[in-house]
């Protein structure tokens, strides 16, 4: 039984409203949550901040700079291990 090209052609237009739908609400879900866990973030860090500790990772502070013997080792193991796998 072949279906005229209207209906096959409202059907495709159903499924894609429909897809479209569902995509635009997970990608909605999605910023809501990433949103969400920013703020959480934000806080746990305004708390530690106010707690006296060290909210960042380390690298903006100049006393802890890595040795560049060891960067320097790490950069020709890796280089080492390419070559020669």
């Amino acid at each position: 039984m072949e279906h005229p090209i209207t209906e096959l052609l409202l059907s495709g237009v159903q499924l894609m409203l429909m897809g479209m739908t569902i995509v635009y609400l997970f990608l909605a879900l999605l910023v809501w949550v990433i949103g969400i866990t920013a703020g959480l973030v934000r806080r746990y860090d305004q708390r530690l901040a106010q707690r006296g500790g060290d909210s960042s990772l380390a690298l903006d502070d100049p006393g802890l700079e890595p040795d560049e013997s060891e960067i320097v080792a790490a950069i020709s193991a890796a280089i080492h291990r390419h070559e020669n796998p």
